[in-house]
């Protein structure tokens, strides 16, 4: 396979990352895409439902074990290796890394970008003009964060600013979450809105999407899948 040349001097740096792999996107909006899953290192929150505490829980994992620093040249070359038009940066927390961020999207040009975050850290004017696609979490009280941890609306605000961000939020109980869901959508103008079902096995997630589809469909928001694992997949 032939693959594009790196142009001279638009990746520089490094990147921590917890792992890199090939699959398919399995949330949001372009779930079913063929991909690279790109999983920085690090995060800023502590949520009680975490499924990648790898990415930070230092009290249960060895951080010199569990990640390691590539070189952005490095990591450009594997994604384009791949043949795949999308990466999806995610983590953890990828915006605590943003130069690493801005440096990777910088040299995939031809590549779709989208990226997972918490949205509670705004992007700089460079990697908001580089990311296609910008698929933000707000966590809600089921993380079990304070609201001034897990809020921030001058990050909210940047990534609506964006025009290319949507908003997906974790649901574990409907009847108490949809109502909070709904506050901040509207205190922030959040738009488009995902619900997502918190599960890691395919009987709660499939039973989590049937108690969504009609509160979803009352208030004229999305429902989103975990099609990775529902299938299996990776």
């Amino acid at each position: 396979m032939n693959t594009p040349a790196l142009a001279p001097g638009r990746v520089e740096g490094s990147a921590i990352l917890t792992e890199r792999f090939e699959s398919f996107q399995g949330e949001g909006p372009w779930t079913g895409q063929r991909c690279v899953f790109v999983r920085f290192s690090r995060c800023n929150l502590r949520c009680g439902y975490c499924d990648t505490p790898e990415s930070w829980d230092w009290s249960r994992y060895n951080p010199a074990e569990v990640s390691d620093r590539v070189p952005i040249a490095e990591l450009v070359t594997w994604v384009l290796e791949r043949g795949v038009d999308m990466v999806v940066i995610t983590g953890g927390e990828p915006m605590l890394q943003q130069p690493a961020m801005t440096a990777l999207a910088r040299g995939l040009v031809d590549i779709r970008v989208q990226v997972e975050t918490n949205g509670t850290i705004a992007p700089t004017p460079e990697l908001a003009s580089l990311v296609d696609l910008w698929v933000v979490s707000p966590k809600l009280a089921n993380s079990g964060m304070t609201y001034s941890t897990r809020i921030k609306a001058d990050a909210l605000s940047a990534l609506v600013a964006t025009d290319r961000a949507v908003f997906k939020f974790v649901v574990t109980e409907p009847d108490r979450d949809l109502d909070e869901i709904a506050q901040l959508v509207k205190e922030h103008r959040l738009a488009p809105v995902w619900v997502m079902p918190e599960g890691t096995t395919q009987e709660k997630v499939l039973a989590g999407m049937d108690a969504l589809y009609g509160p979803a469909t009352e208030r004229g928001w999305n429902v989103s899948t975990r099609l990775h694992i529902l299938t299996r997949a990776r």
